[in-house]
């Protein structure tokens, strides 16, 4: 053999072991970390929970119009916090149809753009596409929202943006050009 020959054969021999150990799985332990490196980690962490207090929409005062019903109501339930901001989960939560079928939601075709605080007021900017109907869609829509996140002790009103203006009205019947208190809303 010559010294090309058995030189290309010792680089073959070679990138066969290197390519060998990298495809080497080391076995993780069932357990915590065991001191070389491999933790065992749960795909799906359970995370932390916090129990918020969210306001739906009174689902008799909607087909009575009776001024003297709550037009919302309480509802506490769990949620999963810590990946999103608790202002942008409570607005997930009240998008979605509550269990109780004295209930309703009047956000679930209203699409929410973003929401921040800051200096005790939620900055909520909607999507201008779907806010239309009449002046009770509008109230409701506002209620849900101010009642459900002043709850949280550091909101104390909530701004509406559309498209991330601020405008006169959500739907041309209640002004939100500053910021609205839960005062401000209520039946």
């Amino acid at each position: 053999m010559n010294i090309k020959k058995i030189t290309l054969f010792l680089l073959a021999v070679i990138m066969v072991f290197t390519l060998a150990a990298c495809n080497t799985k080391t076995p993780i332990e069932d357990g915590n970390n065991t001191g070389n490196g491999n933790t065992v980690v749960d795909p799906a962490p359970e995370g932390e929970t916090a129990t918020v207090k969210l306001y739906f929409a009174n689902q008799e005062y909607i087909m009575n119009g009776d001024e003297s019903l709550d037009h919302t109501i309480e509802v506490d339930r769990e949620v999963k916090i810590g990946e999103k901001p608790i202002e942008e989960v409570i607005l997930e939560e009240l998008k979605k149809k509550p269990e109780d079928e004295k209930l309703t939601t009047v956000l679930e075709k209203i699409k929410v753009l973003s929401v921040e605080t800051a200096e005790n007021i939620a900055y909520v900017n909607l999507s201008g596409e779907n806010l239309n109907g009449g002046s009770m869609e509008e109230s409701l829509i506002l209620q849900q929202i101010v009642f459900s996140l002043t709850e949280l002790e550091e909101v104390e009103g909530v701004q509406f943006l559309v498209d991330g203006s601020k405008r006169e009205t959500l739907m041309g019947h209640i002004f939100i050009e500053e910021p609205l208190k839960k005062s401000d809303v209520e039946n």
